[in-house]
């Protein structure tokens, strides 16, 4: 049972039919005993006393680990395992993994013989070994389809039908494609871990041998000053006692430092292992839906033990007692000799005697050359310590950037695979119609901008008011020759298009380009041209659109409240908004006004885009789709002003980046 995971706060071993484990994010494990009885407070790990808000944060069930106990229980345990297929009791001594139960010896037989199961792989429990299981898991709102696609957007799994309803704005992959980008990235992370785990091992043998040798040097100074002050006994006992204590102090300090310095990195390196043994559980035990929950976690828990990582080795600081001229140092008795610290791998440069010499001289030149030694020792240990950071930096940094680079390598092949598949679909429906993707990557309609081929009906035309001439423009002046026919327009000055706009989810773009020539200043609300949508029984209530129900419009028109020519905007019979000075109210004056409409049905948007001034003029939601909506176009006061309306349809429209952006960023919203 010592094999057997515990929880984190009570200590009580988890069995496969105790309570079920939860992970948290440090990468312990809870019981659900524990997350019940703490629900709504906050937990703190006992084991590295990191908190956790339940308040804040949803705990997932931690499938890693009750698969590995489900492996311990068969190990250890088996005959807690019964025959799951009858459930007749009887001891399991087989696991079917397509079936996943547990068989015993007379389900085992009828399982071989059964035509619809002998092809399964079914193993003894003695031979079992552990094995990431493939079987797909099933929707649990839409009941029999599999989870088969992974929504980035909300981080869970999806079925078909749930990407069609709930999740079709969302940026979604199959569970296959982000399982295997998720698994490099953990095995990039047990990479790093091994690195660092390594580094730990090579950093702590160096402080162990560095404290066997300040052992080493602790015993050879302390007989060497013995001998030393054999000779000097009548001068320098008291010296030789206050020597021995500061040795004594300074040998204790270097392997108090030491030791700290070595179980801060035992408990380093126990964290990393622990990381590093979950990862590797992870990528044994773990189905691909698991492997996508405990991805973060893992991430944040490897780069808490990079950051923390010491340095990869360890300089031992080695002390050395000065004996230089012994005849020399009688008179300055007093203050000879000192402990000091050469952190030059054992290695120091001895002053000979120099007999010759007075006293005086001979101290000072020590002194000196002993302060210029230890300055310039200093002044290259920094240089070379900050060199070999900046190295095993560099070395980690291009190593980081190898990886990730490679991630992308593999990334933009799925990608790449992926939308070779829905290749067949885009040109299919680039045949019919000139499309133009509003996302990359994605393939469905809400994210393609349909250019629609619209046409004037100049059957429907109102001829007493306007008539489409030979270039196929809609002018404000009444036909020369007015043919006949029903189903003319009689109110509306204007016509409408030849269909109403198609229900197939996706958003359909026009644009208009007016011809205006003004003969006389404008007054009183006086129209000009006017573009929308509107239902087919409200195509000729009134001479204008803006005043009928389920109508959306822009009119330009000259506006009594701001003196001079406007866009309006109504929605359903309401006036909306009016945007001042789209053009001079001067007669004599010629101007050309273009505009775009962009019709969402799905979104329920409809946008007005002055495509001169690169801007939205106005965006109205929730737009009533319940009916078709008809195209519909009007231009005004022939006797004030000459207006030519010309159609801009299909590949005639110049789809630049910018507008699509403006589009983009306007239907989002």
């Amino acid at each position: 049972m010592d094999d057997f995971p515990k929880c984190s706060l009570c200590q009580q071993q988890f069995t496969l039919k105790g309570p079920a484990p939860y992970l948290l994010p440090c990468l312990h494990t809870v019981c659900e005993m524990c997350v019940t009885s703490e629900a709504g407070g906050v937990i703190s790990c006992s084991i590295c006393h990191r908190e956790v808000n339940l308040t804040d944060t949803a705990l997932q069930k931690d499938a890693v680990r009750q698969k590995e106990i489900f492996h311990l229980t068969i190990k250890h345990r088996p005959t807690e395992l019964l025959c799951t297929n009858e459930d007749d009791g009887n001891q399991a001594v087989c696991w079917c993994q397509n079936c996943e139960e547990a068989l015993c010896e007379y389900c085992q037989n009828t399982h071989n013989n059964v035509k619809l199961t002998r092809s399964h792989v079914v193993q003894n429990f003695a031979d079992m070994k552990p094995t990431a299981s493939n079987i797909p898991k099933f929707c649990s709102i839409h009941k029999y389809d599999p989870l088969y696609l992974f929504d980035k957007s909300c981080k869970k799994l999806i079925c078909a039908r749930c990407r069609i309803e709930d999740h079709a704005d969302h940026e979604v992959e199959e569970v296959d494609v982000a399982a295997d980008s998720v698994t490099k990235q953990l095995e990039y992370h047990k990479n790093e871990l091994t690195t660092l785990q390594t580094r730990y091992q090579a950093y702590m043998h160096t402080i162990t041998r560095g404290i066997e040798s300040t052992d080493k040097t602790h015993v050879s100074l302390k007989e060497n000053i013995s001998h030393v002050f054999q000779s000097l006994r009548s001068q320098l006992d008291q010296r030789q006692k206050e020597l021995l204590i500061d040795l004594e102090n300074h040998t204790n300090e270097t392997k108090a430092t030491q030791n700290a310095i070595l179980t801060a990195c035992e408990e380093d390196k126990k964290t990393c292992t622990r990381v590093l043994d979950y990862i590797n559980n992870v990528l044994h035990f773990a189905s691909k839906s698991d492997i996508l929950g405990v991805e973060r976690y893992a991430g944040e828990m490897t780069q808490t033990c990079l950051d923390s990582a010491m340095t990869q080795t360890y300089v031992v600081p080695t002390a050395v007692f000065n004996t230089n001229s012994l005849s020399n140092l009688k008179a300055y008795v007093s203050g000879f000799g000192a402990i000091v610290t050469m952190d030059m791998d054992g290695k120091s440069d001895m002053i000979a005697d120099r007999a010759s010499q007075t006293d005086d001289d001979f101290m000072v030149d020590v002194e000196t050359k002993h302060k210029m030694d230890m300055e310039e020792l200093k002044t290259k240990i920094d240089s070379d310590e900050k060199h070999i950071e900046s190295l095993i930096k560099l070395t980690d940094k291009l190593n980081s950037r190898i990886e990730n680079l490679k991630l992308v390598i593999d990334v933009k092949e799925a990608i790449m695979k992926r939308d070779a598949k829905t290749m067949d679909f885009l040109l299919g429906v680039a045949r019919e119609f000139d499309v133009h993707m509003l996302r990359l990557r994605a393939v469905d309609r809400s994210s393609m901008l349909k250019c629609i081929t619209l046409k004037y009906d100049e059957d429907r035309a109102n001829l007493d008011y306007v008539h489409i001439n030979t270039e196929g423009n809609l002018v404000n002046k009444k036909s020369d020759t007015r043919p006949a026919g029903e189903g003319r327009l009689k109110k509306y000055k204007g016509t409408r298009s030849t269909d109403p706009l198609p229900k197939d989810g996706c958003p359909q773009y026009w644009e208009v380009e007016n011809k205006v020539n003004i003969h006389k200043p404008l007054s009183d609300n006086c129209l000009i041209l006017e573009i929308g949508v509107c239902r087919e029984e409200q195509k000729d209530v009134s001479h204008v659109m803006g005043r009928r129900p389920y109508s959306y419009c822009m009119n330009v028109s000259h506006c009594s409240t701001h003196g001079g020519i406007c866009r309006e905007i109504w929605k359903e019979g309401k006036y909306v908004q009016c945007l001042p000075d789209t053009l001079p109210n001067t007669a004599g004056l010629s101007h050309t006004l273009h505009y775009g409409v962009v019709y969402d049905g799905a979104r329920r948007k409809i946008i007005f885009i002055d495509v001169e001034e690169k801007v939205v003029v106005s965006t109205l939601d929730n737009v009533n789709c319940s009916k078709p909506q008809w195209p519909t176009f009007g231009v005004y006061n022939t006797e004030l002003l000459t207006v030519g309306m010309r159609l801009v349809v299909g590949s005639d429209i110049s789809m630049t980046e910018e507008k699509k952006a403006m589009i983009v960023k306007t239907l989002s919203c």
